[in-house]
């Protein structure tokens, strides 16, 4: 009777010694980078690292170093897997985004989400590449203001009775130097730009511009990728 007494606490040892395992790599991220918020943490497709995404960027953890790595991640057959992954997890949130507070350009049967800054080059191309598309094409305008003289052109669009007149105003580069702008400080205005600030910031928006069509994502004036995407 005492042998058998022994051996079941034995067991019961053995078996309580299974929650004192090593943490898993994300308890042991928490650890280490408590003041790190994040949104995922997951595997990548490298055995080892792991990829955590905030909400805006994309970077990786090794446990074995207990590191952080900031940087893409690309196979050699030139992909970019944090650039993919990253505009998987924007397409999923812009397919939800209200448009309600975008600036709507056009009536064409095709929809365009876009996150743009008035004065970046391939902004301004990416305007004459839609411009000359105009019929097929419904552009929904956010702004991403990128210095302190874009921020008062968007503010002159958002202030304009006629936003869309304003918009080709800007972008065209009709209000460039010393023309006049529309600074109002009224509270319409304030809550739209400060709207098109929180969807940027919900998507995860770092440069213009972005573009979302047909449930894709196109960072950059990606002018292949955009014609390809009208055509379907």
């Amino acid at each position: 009777m005492k042998k058998i007494l022994i051996l079941t606490a034995v067991l019961f040892l053995v078996a309580g010694c299974s929650s004192l395992q090593k943490p898993s790599a994300e308890e042991k991220f928490k650890k280490s980078f408590s003041k790190n918020p994040y949104e995922t943490f997951s595997e990548s497709s490298v055995k080892g690292v792991y990829e955590v995404y905030n909400g805006r960027q994309i970077y990786y953890y090794l446990p074995e170093g207990d590191v952080i790595l900031v940087g893409n991640m690309v196979t050699g057959d030139g992909r970019n897997l944090t650039q993919e992954s990253h505009a998987k997890r924007m397409t999923a949130k812009l397919a939800k985004l209200s448009l309600e507070k975008a600036v709507k350009i056009g009536d064409g049967k095709t929809v365009i989400v876009e996150f743009i800054d008035p004065n970046c080059y391939y902004c301004r191309q990416s305007f004459d590449f839609f411009q000359k598309r105009k019929k097929e094409v419904t552009l929904y305008a956010f702004f991403y203001p990128l210095s302190e003289d874009s921020a008062k052109k968007i503010r002159h669009v958002v202030c304009s009775q006629d936003r869309p007149a304003a918009y080709e105003d800007v972008l065209s580069g009709k209000m460039d130097g010393n023309a006049k702008l529309n600074l109002c400080a009224d509270k319409e205005a304030q809550d739209l730009l400060q709207a098109h600030s929180e969807a940027a910031a919900k998507i995860g928006v770092r440069a213009t511009p972005l573009f979302y069509v047909k449930g894709t994502v196109v960072p950059g004036f990606d002018q292949p990728a955009l014609e390809k995407l009208l055509k379907e």
